[in-house]
């Protein structure tokens, strides 16, 4: 009996394989073979964290719709990737929900169920609009952009005229204290202490390590019991920073607030995914102005000369509005190193979309050259229309609801560092200028795609020599 069952185990296997291969509805979408049989193609490069490049090499020589998966279709088109995310017809995939640790509250990202996500924006989206930004721009400059200043000053203080950092590390560090400052009632001050746990404690958070994951779920507690026991021990009205606008949210729709739970698992999402994203956006604009100096020279030119006195703060409103180049500069390091870039995955009845905003960022149709940092293609007439297909932040439905925070922390930490010290590589730095590709363009120091994209060995890959200009 064994042998008769075995036969049939293999006839069904091989039945479901040209099954998939030849008759699925996806058959006639070209891709790999292996991959229009199997997932495990798909699967390897997502547990190595190359999705981002896989998927872009893919669509180069398969178009922008390619079968990734026995399953899945990946786009590289940003007009059908906007149609995708217009609506919550497209339901996100079950990678949400493990991102988001089983057992665990949904956030507003890891949720896939459209209700929830809507009522999430509906009491929370005041926290992040634009005229909640410019209430805690303060709070957002001193636990960034001049505690970094601070930071920096110190080390060329101690090292002497011209200091070695890791801007990787400083980045991440600012932008965790930023999230404090904001989100959790104060700064966690690492950038002065330097205490990288919370840091390791984030990126264990990302991977779903669980006794990491339980530790910023106490500080989050802490932050909020804090805040109400000071308001109320008081009698002071509190601060209204995002945290307070988060404990008094309510759904204007059925007048519910957030559960302690909920609130909980969104100051969660805050910490760990914007402090991420930012701080690799910012390592990432960086190197690529480290990798094109003729790029350096022209943002640092533009910034010190229009703001030429370092005691006067960068605002956010003064660097969006005075400073065109800087801002094309951070939107091309957006678009060609994208933090971004990993898969994001939407159901359809029987088949799963893949999005991939890496790939749609080197489509070649939509971008000349795509593998050259070029920020002029952010300068001119059709600039606005350059800025919206970057998909960064998303787009439609989900769009980043933390994008604002997260731009103003970009724009005044980047302005202001720009005009106060001189940037160079160590003369032992590993990727450069020096190192180019046969294209004649710099090598990219390759990326690791998980829950965000950032550099592959930061501890080696992200040292900058600086000075006071």
């Amino acid at each position: 009996m064994v042998w008769p069952t075995l036969s049939m185990v293999v006839a069904v296997y091989v039945a479901r394989l040209i099954y998939h291969a030849y008759f699925s509805p996806l058959a006639s979408i070209p891709g790999p073979f292996l991959n229009k049989i199997s997932n495990l193609p798909l699967n390897y490069q997502l547990i190595r964290g190359q999705f981002h490049t896989y998927s872009v090499k893919l669509h180069a020589k398969y178009g922008e719709v390619v079968r990734i998966g026995y399953d899945h279709i990946s786009l590289s088109s940003t007009s059908d990737t906007r149609m995708v995310l217009a609506t919550h017809a497209f339901r996100k995939g079950r990678m949400y929900r493990e991102i988001g640790g089983n057992g665990c509250e949904p956030s507003m990202f890891t949720t896939t169920l459209p209700e929830v996500n809507k009522a999430r924006r509906r009491m929370l989206g005041d926290a992040f609009a634009a005229h909640t930004m410019r209430a805690v721009e303060d709070l957002v400059v001193d636990a960034g952009a001049s505690a970094l200043i601070t930071a920096w000053d110190s080390e060329i203080a101690k090292q002497g005229p011209v200091a070695r950092v890791n801007y990787y590390y400083a980045f991440h560090r600012m932008a965790v204290d930023v999230i404090g400052a904001v989100a959790f009632g104060s700064s966690f001050n690492i950038l002065k202490t330097r205490n990288a746990d919370i840091i390791d404690w984030l990126h264990d958070t990302a991977m779903k390590l669980k006794e990491s994951r339980r530790k910023i779920e106490q500080i989050t507690y802490d932050s909020i019991m804090t805040r109400k026991k000071v308001v109320s021990e008081t009698g002071l009205p509190p601060r209204i920073d995002v945290l307070q606008r988060c404990i008094n949210a309510k759904d204007p729709e059925t007048g519910q607030g957030l559960t302690p739970p909920q609130l909980e698992s969104e100051l969660i999402l805050m910490l760990v995914a914007g402090s991420d994203t930012t701080g690799s956006t910012l390592t990432w604009i960086v190197m690529n102005l480290l990798h094109n100096p003729e790029c350096y020279k022209r943002v640092t030119h533009e910034i010190r000369s229009t703001f030429p006195h370092t005691s006067q703060t960068i605002s956010y409103a003064d660097a969006k509005t005075k400073l065109p180049y800087l801002s094309a500069v951070i939107y091309e390091s957006m678009r060609i190193t994208s933090p971004s870039a990993t898969m994001l995955t939407r159901n359809v009845p029987a088949e799963g979309i893949c999005l991939s905003f890496g790939a749609c960022h080197h489509n070649p149709r939509l971008w000349k050259n795509p593998g050259v940092f070029d920020p002029e293609r952010f300068l001119g007439p059709d600039s606005t229309k350059r800025i919206s297909d970057v998909l960064t932040f998303s787009t439609g439905v989900r769009v980043c609801i933390g994008r604002n925070l997260a731009m103003l922390d970009i724009f005044t930490a980047l302005a202001n560092i720009l005009r106060r010290y001189d940037f160079k590589l160590p003369d032992d730095a590993p990727y450069g200028p020096h190192r180019l590709s046969p294209s004649g363009i710099p090598v990219e120091v390759p990326g690791l795609s998980y829950l965000v994209t950032g550099p592959v060995n930061p501890k080696n890959n992200c040292w900058v020599n600086i000075s006071l200009a």
